[in-house]
């Protein structure tokens, strides 16, 4: 069964231990394709060890699979903070990756450790002057120009997909580019929420503006907490659905869509006013008109208790931010 035919694995009896005995077979033989097979069946059977999931982020990260690496020994670490194996293997991907910010961060958390082996120790000095090294260094021309785009092009769909593929770079070089990207007037403010979530997730640890319909705000992203932020717009969706639900399904699907898309559009700014039953009217009123269903401004109003005139604003406001997300 190891010799390296495809197909599908076969289940035996005592088939967990089996396909262990398989897994490490492949892996000693390295073949690394054939391993991440039988470990990924022997997890799907419950198996959860430390060599099984060791197993598979060795496999993950030999294949070139990276981002799944990275969870699985961000994982392992966490339960084995000592373990100098993982270190450097977590280290080796960090570098891989160019994501030398975050390597010369564990490297220093770790050479604070005393526990460490002293030749390991001088292995992950030799790593830290390395990634100081390329942490300095100027951004390739390319790469610069690369950013600059999305400064000067006007397609939206393009500024998504640099965004997205910054997801894997170091991004401190280009800080300062897109800062200026959040703070433009000019700049879409879908884009400029993913380029934040991005900022985010990178711990980026200084203040950045965010400019949209002509607000700003001041946030350091590092500090941003997505569930606290847009408290108000999970809320209301949960009372979409207590509401709209019985009422009609489709109607609360079309309502709920309307709205994470105008929070996502805001976001890091909350929907003004914090007034439930006023935005309640005035999804219902989009969703029912998106439906193509005729719906009395003042009658939904009356039910909900609220002023028409009010609601009408905020209708104005979804309607606007509508038309953006389709850009």
């Amino acid at each position: 069964m190891g010799n390296g035919k495809k197909g599908k694995i076969i289940m035996f009896p005592q088939t967990k231990e089996r396909l262990i005995e398989e897994a490490f077979a492949a892996l000693e033989a390295k073949q690394y394709k054939e391993a991440l097979r039988f470990l990924r069946a022997a997890e799907q059977l419950g198996e959860g060890s430390f060599p099984i999931r060791l197993g598979l982020a060795v496999c993950c990260y030999e294949l070139g699979e990276y981002d799944e690496a990275q969870w699985r020994l961000a994982a392992l670490l966490n339960e084995q903070p000592n373990n100098s194996e993982l270190l450097q293997m977590y280290v080796a991907l960090l570098l891989q990756t160019n994501r030398y910010r975050e390597a010369e961060t564990l490297i220093r958390s770790a050479l604070r450790r005393q526990t460490l082996p002293v030749s390991l120790r001088e292995q992950l000095r030799q790593l830290l002057r390395f990634s100081e090294k390329m942490n300095a260094r100027p951004l390739p021309p390319a790469e610069r120009k690369r950013v600059k785009r999305l400064l000067e092009s006007e397609d939206i769909a393009e500024h998504m997909q640099l965004i997205k593929q910054l997801e894997k770079e170091d991004i401190a070089p280009v800080l300062s580019l897109l800062k200026q990207y959040l703070s433009e007037p000019k700049k879409s403010p879908m884009a400029k929420t993913m380029l934040l979530r991005l900022l985010t997730v990178k711990q980026i640890d200084e203040a950045v503006t965010v400019e949209k319909f002509g607000r700003l705000i001041d946030v350091v992203p590092s500090a941003l907490n997505e569930q606290a932020e847009t408290e108000f717009a999970s809320t209301l969706l949960r009372l979409l659905e207590q509401r709209l639900t019985a009422e009609s399904p489709s109607l609360y699907e079309t309502a709920s869509e309307i709205w994470l898309r105008y929070a996502y559009i805001l976001y890091p700014f909350p929907p003004e006013p914090a007034d439930a039953d006023l935005w309640l009217a005035a999804l219902h009123w989009m969703a029912s008109r998106f439906q193509g269903m005729d719906a009395d401004m003042d009658t939904l109003a009356a039910r909900y208790g609220v002023a028409a005139a009010e609601m009408a604003k905020l209708c104005k406001k979804l309607h606007e931010i509508e038309k953006l997300s389709y850009l």
